[in-house]
């Protein structure tokens, strides 16, 4: 299974190694080079002062450093053929669903909310409601 290293929106990397555990699969993260024999991964990944050379057996989760691969880029001519071919629809088929709703509830709901007192006085009465009451200090 190949992934990306890591996500714009919180670039916490935790996509492929959470889905390697979810799956039971070996996981090696931001690899820089990639040679396959049998069922055999030979990796090898950037670390301070070197570089990390990691085999690995397959079935397994790979997460892509940004130099793994060079970008192949179409030529003109390659554009201009292809504005040329046919696209070939075909419907889709849904198959069966692999989820059945058992039962749908409402959430419960909350209790009324309330004031332990004004301005600065109210701290020591909060601090003990949350303490004792709330069990969250």
């Amino acid at each position: 299974m190949w992934f990306g290293r890591q996500a714009i929106d919180d670039d916490a990397a935790q996509v492929g190694p959470m889905t390697a555990e979810l799956l039971d699969l070996p996981c090696v993260t931001s690899i820089a080079t990639f040679e396959l024999e049998g069922t055999k991964a030979t990796v090898e990944r950037d670390i301070e002062g070197g570089r990390e050379v990691i085999e690995v057996t397959l079935p397994a989760a790979f997460t892509a450093d940004k130099g793994l691969n060079d970008p192949r880029y179409a030529s003109l001519k390659g554009i201009m053929a292809a504005k040329k071919k046919p696209i070939d629809e075909k419907p889709a088929e849904l198959g069966p669903a692999g989820l059945e709703p058992v039962s749908l509830t409402l959430p419960a709901g909350r209790s009324a909310g309330r004031i332990v007192g004004q301005g600065k006085e109210a701290i020591p009465e909060l601090l003990r409601v949350l303490r004792e009451e709330a069990r969250v200090l």
